[in-house]
């Protein structure tokens, strides 16, 4: 009489080695980056073949990238940010929230490194359509703000953000700072790329001058300075990420208003074209010879 028990077990092995074959010395990370680099590959081969629309193709990979990116890499510095003071009146809100398009604003207290809450301009309509009382207090109007650190990762924040319903957070440094700011929009972009709305204002980051000369936003990323002038930046050593910032490492100091100091990075002259706020805005790219 055969040995069911013996049977069983033989396949059980056999299955069991095809596994262990397969595995074997994996950790779940490796196994994670195995079947995550599968997926993309088969993701690509689909596209390449016209199964799979480029841009759903960009929607999956950006769904793997997301995992990856911590808030400080997508964040709006603190040094772009748009804030009002608690003490402002009701005419100047309005006015802010007029000229910048926005319909959330940080309130702070005394300084930027004081953010107490955010302001959803909708809420101001309630004045604006009657009486203003006497006692008015921005304070009385401002909601709760979420504060996380820019370590946090994109896709724990998104979970935090849809779970507690807040459309906003304040982003801080090791000593309870400002270091900028992060919206759900923000992060719902980094997924299916840029949402553009009725109040957005498409900023022109590169503007052509001449052959082999541009000019271009200080927060131009390094990779998108190699995409348009087809020089390779990556022997350069730096932390930067945005030609700006390339630019302070090589002088060492912030330019003055007015001042047009120049940079030499391999086959590029890169020039300071205007300050704004201590804050290099624009610079001059151009391709020598």
């Amino acid at each position: 009489m055969p040995d069911e028990s013996g049977g069983n077990n033989s396949q059980s092995k056999k299955g069991t080695g095809f596994f262990d074959k397969f595995f074997k010395n994996k950790n779940h990370e490796e196994m994670q980056q195995e079947a995550e680099d599968e997926i993309l590959s088969l993701v690509e081969e689909g596209n390449e073949k016209g199964v799979i629309k480029s841009s759903t193709k960009d929607i999956i990979e950006n769904i793997f990238d997301f995992d990856d990116l911590s808030v400080g890499e997508i964040m709006t510095h603190r040094t772009d940010m748009v804030a009002i003071s608690d003490d402002a009146s009701l005419s100047d809100v309005v006015n802010t929230a007029i000229s910048t398009g926005y319909s959330r604003i940080p309130v702070y207290h005394e300084d930027m490194d004081k953010i107490t809450g955010v302001l959803y301009v909708k809420d101001l309509l309630r004045y604006v359509l009657g009486d203003v009382p006497k006692d008015f207090k921005l304070s009385n109007v401002t909601r709760e703000v979420l504060y996380v650190p820019k370590t946090k990762k994109c896709s724990l924040l998104f979970a935090e953000m849809t779970k507690k319903k807040m459309q906003f957070a304040i982003v801080v440094d090791e000593y309870g700072g400002t270091d900028g700011l992060i919206t759900l929009e923000d992060l719902i972009e980094e997924i299916l790329g840029n949402i553009q709305d009725e109040f957005d204002h498409e900023k022109e980051e590169i503007k052509e001058l001449s052959a082999n000369k541009f000019t271009a936003d200080g927060s131009l990323p390094l990779d998108e300075v190699e995409d348009l002038t087809g020089t390779s930046l990556k022997n350069i050593e730096t932390d930067s990420e945005t030609i700006a910032g390339l630019i302070l490492d090589k002088i060492g100091r912030i330019p003055k208003e007015g001042e047009h100091p120049s940079i030499i990075v391999n086959d590029l002259m890169i020039t300071v074209d205007k300050i704004e706020d201590r804050r290099i805005s624009s610079v001059i790219i151009e391709k020598r010879d």
